[in-house]
């Protein structure tokens, strides 16, 4: 579920607390409390238009061990977290991280956290060791099945402070707040 139109954010949210507190039940837990993510695994699919940026400066992004490399993106171990009883509430933490890497320089991206709720969704990461928030998150859908719950197309943008540490460390200004990184799924076993 898209969410677009003006107020269609509290009908998705609303559907997506309806899928997860069925999801919840079904694992077990009664809808009043949050419930302990056992495993899953995330990947953000990259823009094209991020590739086709960071290419003329000399910069790629590589995944960082327990993390991989997969089929346009990065894929990252999920290593704990919870989800609360009306499902619009996640926090997720997950393994290995990664690295902008050039030629002069490489940015460190890791211990990564989503936290999803309300419209501050956001990832936060040390990066190069300062703890920030890393990229924005936006939009998406929630399906469950049993005891797994699978977030698709959640938009993830850099935040400012994202930018000036990216620009900062490579001399430049391609990246800006709002520079979109690509898509995040997640997919979450409770």
């Amino acid at each position: 579920m898209e969410v677009l139109a003006r107020g269609g954010r509290s009908r998705a949210l609303a559907a997506i607390a309806v899928v997860a507190t069925i999801a919840l039940v079904a694992a077990g837990a009664s809808p009043a409390e949050a419930v302990p993510i056992k495993r899953g695994q995330s990947t953000l699919t990259l823009d094209q238009n991020i590739f086709s940026g960071l290419d003329p400066l000399g910069i790629g992004i590589l995944p960082i061990a327990p993390a991989e490399a997969s089929s346009g993106g990065e894929s990252f171990p999920i290593t704990g977290g919870t989800v609360s009883r009306d499902g619009q509430r996640a926090r997720v933490n997950y393994g290995g991280g990664i690295v902008f890497a050039g030629d002069n320089a490489e940015v460190r991206v890791v211990r990564l956290r989503v936290r999803l709720c309300c419209p501050d969704s956001e990832l936060s990461a040390s990066v190069d060791g300062q703890r920030m928030s890393f990229l924005s998150l936006e939009g998406g859908s929630v399906t469950s099945r049993g005891r797994r719950l699978t977030f698709r197309g959640i938009r993830a943008s850099l935040t400012q402070e994202a930018a000036d540490a990216l620009n900062q460390a490579f001399a430049t200004d391609f990246f800006q707040e709002g520079t979109r990184l690509g898509k995040l799924r997640m997919t979450l076993v409770l």
